[in-house]
């Protein structure tokens, strides 16, 4: 934390060419510390090191008085880009604690640290990886065909070494079942549902199922404080979902979103959102139907009921 009290914040970046992509990010961030890993002394690019560092430092707005910290390391190497990430991901926290921003560029420097500092960023929660897009370039395609002459392969490589395997960390994915609770609430996004609905719904689903045997919720909303325990809150915790500007409304964040993106099948929300649709338009069928003298099994909430008829037609 820094003398007035504001949190600090850091930007960690690789540097083996591009400037920009560092200077840009840090002078956006407002950064208070910038560390750049760029390639130590391998017989080839080492007099281009302090170069690229100089012209980072030149480019950062001098105003903000941001502090550059410096690691010569083997970039071409991923144990050692994760290993040099990770390091400065903790001495971060263990100087400044919960008081320091961490953001990781994986757009710059070499592919072996993009791909490292994408592994330390999910090893480490509230890090912050960020990309950035190359909007325009210093050369054409013609300058390149001009500079290194025709017959001769694209790109900054003119000749490369063996491949070499990489070795891989094990992390674990969200729940399978906390993944179709979070689909489910998307395909319900926005729509007012009381939480005896919710409860009915997923059970009907097959998403959710009050366990009796949980001893740890007793008495007449034993259900409902099971549901609150088991999805409700594991869902907030994770920044997942968030309560709508209304009651009973629930929104899914960005965050949520993301999960979606990768662990979800769009199918499954839309088959969630169908089922729901029916379940309204049977509603709306019945609005003007007697009240039936039967009792609900899941309660006096009408959709439960709904739902229970429903079962036994089919």
């Amino acid at each position: 934390m820094s003398d007035s009290g504001k949190k600090i914040t850091t930007v960690i970046s690789c540097t083996t060419f591009d400037t920009v992509k560092v200077s840009d990010p840090i002078i956006f961030y407002e950064a208070d510390r910038a560390h750049i890993i760029y390639t130590e002394d391998d017989g080839n690019r080492a007099s281009l090191g302090r170069e690229l560092i100089d012209d980072i430092e030149r480019r950062v707005d001098s105003d903000k008085d941001t502090e550059f910290i410096t690691h010569a390391s083997s970039v071409f190497s991923y144990n050692v880009m994760l290993k040099e990430v990770n390091n400065i991901i903790k001495q971060e926290r263990e100087e400044f604690g919960r008081f320091v921003d961490i953001y990781v560029n994986i757009s710059s420097g070499s592919q072996e640290y993009a791909a490292a500092a994408m592994t330390a960023c999910m090893m480490n929660p509230g890090v912050i990886p960020f990309t950035v897009r190359t909007k325009e370039y210093n050369f054409s395609v013609e300058d390149h065909r001009r500079l290194i002459g025709e017959g001769a392969p694209f790109g900054d490589s003119r000749s490369v070494y063996g491949p070499k395997m990489v070795e891989t960390f094990s992390i674990d994915p969200p729940q399978e079942d906390m993944v179709r609770q979070l689909a489910f609430f998307a395909s319900v996004e926005g729509s007012p549902y009381t939480m005896a609905s919710m409860i009915a719904l997923m059970e009907n689903l097959g998403i959710w199922r009050y366990n009796s045997r949980d001893g740890n919720d007793k008495g007449k909303n034993a259900s409902v404080m099971q549901f609150r325990r088991t999805v409700l809150e594991p869902l907030v915790q994770r920044g997942w979902i968030a309560n709508g500007r209304t009651k009973n409304r629930w929104v899914i964040t960005e965050s949520g979103r993301a999960i979606l993106n990768v662990f979800c099948d769009e199918d499954d929300i839309e088959t969630f959102r169908r089922l729901r649709e029916e379940k309204e338009h049977i509603m709306y069928c019945c609005d003007s139907m007697p009240e039936p003298d039967i009792r609900c099994t899941h309660g006096n909430d009408m959709l439960a009921f709904l739902i229970d008829i429903e079962d036994e037609q089919s």
